[in-house]
């Protein structure tokens, strides 16, 4: 039989102990919202990053970007070490999983893959193409084909060697060799945008 001491005893330890698992709650929290934090982030590519090419993610050079509240700008990461980069070198290496290679001074969103650690550029959802030739619509189906994926470069418009199936609305067909912009949608398809005139 337990003495009236003994049960103050216990009763004191269990709210001991309840008062530090409410404080390791409140850290292992606090640790979780900073990871997530530290998982997104905003790049400048610095290096090309290549599309994705049988089956192995595109790859390049960007540096992480901070925002200041007060001035509305953005400047590069000062704390580099945290995002893969070193004091002497503020380039992190990113990687794409899509086709589309994300041209140098582009600022993009940036995902940490859990699993690799890998940083991960936001898929563009906008490219250039050359048409490989895509039928129109009839009634309800949608016209399709494929398109070259191109992107520019300092002005040159260059072939990444990919091509992609195209789905087309308008009636009309695209011929092949004509330039057009292509946008993926929530899906993963790309639809034909807009043609070039001319």
């Amino acid at each position: 039989m337990l003495t009236a001491e003994a049960v103050q005893k216990i009763k004191a330890d269990h709210e001991s102990l309840r008062l530090r698992v409410r404080e390791l709650e409140g850290k292992a929290a606090r640790a979780q919202s900073q990871v997530a934090v530290e998982n997104v982030i905003y790049v400048k590519v610095t290096q090309i990053v290549t599309g994705l090419s049988g089956g192995i993610l595109g790859s390049g050079k960007a540096i992480a970007q901070e925002f200041s509240r007060k001035d509305k700008t953005s400047s590069d990461q000062t704390r580099r070490k945290s995002y893969g980069g070193t004091a002497e070198n503020r380039e992190i290496d990113v990687y794409n999983k899509e086709l589309v290679p994300v041209p140098v001074d582009t600022v993009v969103r940036c995902f940490r893959d859990f699993k690799s650690g890998l940083w991960i550029v936001e898929a563009p959802q906008t490219a250039i193409a050359i048409s490989n030739g895509i039928s129109g619509r009839s009634g309800s189906t949608a016209g399709n084909g494929s398109a070259s994926l191109h992107y520019l470069s300092a002005g040159a418009l260059v072939d990444t060697g990919e091509n992609v199936t195209v789905y087309n609305i308008a009636d009309a067909s695209i011929t092949a060799g004509a330039w057009i912009t292509i946008k993926l949608n929530t899906f993963g398809q790309w639809f034909v945008d807009m043609e070039a005139c001319g």
